[in-house]
């Protein structure tokens, strides 16, 4: 009987090339097939982040409103003043506003600064959004005539999501928020939390709803309140 280091030792020779192909092939389905469901899934967490911001902005707004009685940014003089802007590093702006501490020396005490009672919401800054976007403003602005058809880029939202109208009133002063780098999946997924069931097709979830949405330019348009 040949003991055990009487057998002849045999290497192990590796995968072959064919093998180490047929592995390559393997992972490259299996990460095609995963990829779409992973930025499914990034995509649908922005979005939350960004409805959640949503809410904060909308409670900042109507506390703002709820002292000062205009959803317009106050100018030195303590005059509500169209901005359409909406850059929070411009002081005159809404999110500028909405940010700003009732101490500081920007509140003159003029007019309907006497009313402020800042600040309305703890940060706003234009260049970091929250989840979704390369760049985000807050205008406040007047919106198109009440019934004028809504389009990707004018100050109009068809609320009720039913004939691609706006419903807001005409002469009404609107606060919204722009966001810009937006890709067509990060749209449908806040398109799906926000106006859930809005639209019968892709035309119409774009334009329709609280949420619009311009693929020419990547942006977003979407209604925070009006008066």
């Amino acid at each position: 009987m040949n003991s055990f280091s009487d057998r002849p030792f045999r290497q192990s020779q590796g995968f072959t090339l064919v093998e180490m192909i047929g592995v390559l092939a393997i992972i490259a389905i299996l990460i095609a097939l995963l990829l779409p469901k992973i930025f499914t899934l990034i995509a649908s967490s922005n979005a939350r982040s960004l409805a959640a911001a949503l809410r904060t902005y909308e409670t900042a707004i109507a506390n703002y409103y709820a002292d000062v009685g205009t959803l317009y940014p106050l100018n030195a003089t303590g005059v509500p003043a169209a901005e359409n802007g909406g850059d929070s590093a411009t002081v005159a702006s809404l999110p500028a506003r909405l940010t700003l501490d009732s101490t500081d020396a920007l509140n003159t005490g003029a007019n309907q600064w006497v009313r402020f009672q800042g600040p309305y919401l703890e940060k706003f800054n234009t260049n970091t959004p929250p989840g979704i976007g390369t760049t985000m403003f807050m205008p406040a602005s007047a919106a198109i005539a009440l019934g004028a058809a809504v389009t990707g880029t004018n100050v109009g939202w068809d609320l009720k999501g039913n004939d691609g109208n706006s419903d807001l009133p005409t002469g009404a002063r609107v606060a919204y928020l722009r966001v810009d780098g937006v890709s067509d999946t990060e749209f449908s997924e806040l398109d799906g939390i926000i106006d859930a069931g809005i639209g019968t097709n892709l035309t119409e979830r774009q334009l329709r709803g609280r949420v619009k949405y311009n693929p020419g330019n990547d942006r977003m348009y979407i209604y925070l309140a009006h008066q």
